[in-house]
């Protein structure tokens, strides 16, 4: 049997490393990975059908593997012991809930921004210079309150609570077409994270979900996951589910976009669209694996009576950049990946909780650098 757990190796910063019952495995990785198989890096074309005819989408949906990522524990024996119960209780126990912008998709893209569900729509070909500037201008106002982790959340939710309806009231007005979205998508810099496809495989073989439970735009989302699965060749029918703030087209306008249903899913009340009713299929007394970029990103089990839950949390900038906001993440979630990192571990982790084997060449890699 494989047992996913850490241990600390003390150096000027934190340096974490993995263990495996006979087998040690370090989970900060220097090099770049060596893919194979279905996902060898060949370019695939994406074909999509619009009004006006067929165009090509060339790049990759999914980034490179990041050899920069750093991954830091906050309770290490506790985490074991998560993990010994949640393997004890089977995989018919686990739930995987995430969030989606700059968690399960990166925030940099060759030391460059890369985009998230909102400013995918930003591009004025399809949707205008004034929509491309009043977003713009409202992200540089809002995005600072999203991240400060010293505001009180009543006044986050205010602040929250006006972007995204300043957003939509932008976006009801403009109509965007269900084409025009996945037109804006296929040009955008948006990219899921390496490790998002074998997630995805590995949940959709043992029949699991991932709830995708996001306050972001659900049109953008989904097409996003249609790409990939374009790209791959992988079918995810019932394994995404979308916790989202439902969206309205009109078939009689060309399928636009007209309005927004409820409940209005915000960075700060996840919650509200997700319990046991809702989702049946999360079960009362089963476990969940919750991924998220801000630390509001936990509440989303909050209406959920579930038995262990594991944090996995993606600061995004270099941990050096701000260590009160590491601390912070520390204090909150199980496992924190820096630097922009990747959803391998996640993948192991999840495998580890299953039962199933851990990838070779992961092992393998992680065997070598602990010579």
């Amino acid at each position: 049997f494989f047992f996913f757990f850490f241990f600390f190796k003390q150096k000027t910063a934190y340096e974490i490393s993995a263990c495996l019952v006979g087998s040690e495995m370090c989970i900060r990785d220097r090099y770049q990975r060596r893919v194979h198989g279905i996902m060898e890096r060949t370019k695939q074309k994406y074909m999509m059908k619009t009004l006006s005819g067929h165009f090509d989408m060339e790049r990759d949906i999914i980034a490179d593997f990041n050899p920069n990522e750093e991954i830091f524990i906050r309770d290490l024996k506790g985490l074991r012991r998560k993990i010994l119960a949640m393997r004890a209780d089977g995989k018919e126990m686990l739930n995987v809930l995430t969030d989606f912008d700059c968690t399960l998709t990166k925030k940099t893209h060759n030391n460059e921004k890369a985009d998230h569900s909102f400013n995918a729509m930003e591009k004025e070909e399809i949707m205008g210079k004034e929509f491309v500037d009043a977003c713009v201008e409202a992200r540089a106002k809002y995005l600072p309150i999203e991240i400060d982790v010293n505001i009180t959340k009543e006044e986050k939710d205010k602040h929250m609570a006006d972007w995204c309806g300043n957003t939509q009231n932008l976006l009801k007005e403009l109509k965007p077409t269900k084409n025009e979205i996945r037109r804006a998508v296929s040009i955008s810099r948006l990219y899921l994270r390496n490790g998002c496809f074998e997630l995805l495989k590995l949940l959709s073989a043992c029949d699991l979900k991932l709830h995708v439970v996001s306050a972001g735009i659900k049109a953008v989302v989904a097409e996003t996951f249609h790409i990939l699965q374009m790209q791959r060749g992988l079918q995810l029918d019932g394994t995404l589910v979308y916790c989202m703030t439902p969206e309205v087209f009109d078939p009689e306008q060309g399928n636009a976009l007209v309005d927004f249903g409820e409940p209005t899913v915000l960075s700060t009340n996840k919650h509200l669209c997700i319990d046991h009713e809702k989702f049946p299929d999360i079960r009362e007394g089963s476990n969940a694996v919750l991924m998220g970029d801000l630390i509001e990103d936990l509440l989303i089990v909050k209406n959920l009576k579930l038995k262990q839950v594991i944090g996995i949390g993606f600061l995004n900038a270099p941990a050096e950049h701000d260590s009160e906001v590491l601390q912070r993440f520390m204090e909150n979630y199980d496992i924190v990946i820096v630097h922009d990192g990747n959803l391998t571990h996640a993948v192991q982790l999840v495998k580890s909780i299953i039962g199933a084997e851990l990838d070779a060449d992961y092992v393998e890699r992680n065997r070598t650098a602990q010579k």
